[in-house]
């Protein structure tokens, strides 16, 4: 069985940039900055997210050399 991994949606980008408008909206513009600046990582490729108890977390367990 072939899965289509092109209607998959990525929720980790999807959750942060709900964050960070929040955020920004909420006058939060230091940890919208942070998780921005996190978002970009990712979408990069140079550092993955983990989620633990609805709060994202770099994984120093990651496999992208950083």
């Amino acid at each position: 069985m072939e899965i289509d991994n092109d209607n998959l949606i990525d929720f980790t980008a999807y959750k942060l940039r709900n964050m960070v408008e929040h955020l920004a909206a909420v006058g939060r513009s230091d940890l919208a900055a942070a998780l921005q600046a996190a978002l970009d990582e990712y979408l990069l490729g140079n550092i993955n997210i983990i989620w633990q108890k609805g709060w994202p977390y770099i994984d120093d367990d990651n496999d992208n050399g950083t």
